[in-house]
């Protein structure tokens, strides 16, 4: 029992006390590296440690709060969810702008432990950490149908990426942005007619429509996804809007 008492005084000296504090906050216990961490506990210290370093105690926040409190991602509190959860919202700002409760609904889509699970399969062949993220990305992509980045693909890879798929009898790279673009075409005359109506009088007006609901949200989601992406881009180009 003294000897847990002096491991446990030991390790609190040895802990930077930001992370320590950053812990303290979501009920995180830091353990030593020769146990196995189990739900609530991490022993990645040194990668909170470098989060804060690098990319300040707001940022860390965000990315322990997304594995401390979404669910079924508390006991995934390691070096490789915390280097790919950085990196995912590091490349998606506008994710983040959203507020916390939509990152932690998107995060809540994801099987994130699955995922930490395949990844480890490469395990001293690639960085653990990015891995995990490209395959996060990858997996939001698909679910949006649209870049989460303030980038779009360069024409060149779209070109080779049409060719590889056709060569494979697959539908290409082109013809699914078509489909996008034709979905945000869709989204924004929803909106309009949402805008139009009195409240509650959407729903009913939707349901005599030939698409479903589901459809419907999908294409306004992707219409203001549009516009707001838009709208920074003329932003970032100094044009007023």
């Amino acid at each position: 029992m003294l000897a847990r008492e002096g491991w446990s005084r030991g390790l609190a000296l040895a802990v930077d006390p930001r992370v320590a504090a950053l812990c303290g906050e979501f009920e995180v216990e830091i353990i030593p590296k020769s146990r196995y961490p189990k739900e609530g506990q991490t022993r990645a210290v040194g990668s909170i440690r470098r989060l804060i370093d690098n990319h300040g105690a707001e940022h860390a926040r965000l990315v322990l709060c997304v594995l401390a409190e979404g669910r079924g991602n508390h006991a995934l509190i390691e070096e490789s969810s915390l280097t790919a959860v950085s990196d995912l919202l590091l490349a998606c700002p506008d994710l983040v702008e959203q507020g916390m409760a939509a990152v932690l609904e998107v995060f809540d889509a994801i099987p994130l432990g699955a995922y930490i699970a395949i990844v480890n399969e490469l395990r001293g062949r690639v960085h653990q950490g990015h891995a995990l993220a490209g395959i996060l990305y990858v997996h939001l992509r698909r679910l949006r149908e649209s870049s989460l980045t303030a980038k779009e693909t360069i024409r060149s890879r779209i070109a080779k990426a049409d060719a590889s798929e056709a060569e494979k009898g697959r539908q290409g790279f082109t013809k699914r942005q078509r489909r996008r673009e034709d979905l945000i075409a869709l989204g924004k005359r929803m909106l309009a007619v949402k805008a139009s109506l009195p409240h509650g009088e959407f729903g009913p007006w939707l349901r005599d429509q030939p698409m479903t609901y589901d459809l419907a949200l999908k294409a306004m989601r992707l219409a203001r996804a549009a516009s707001i992406g838009q709208a920074r881009s003329l932003v970032s180009r100094g044009l007023r809007i």
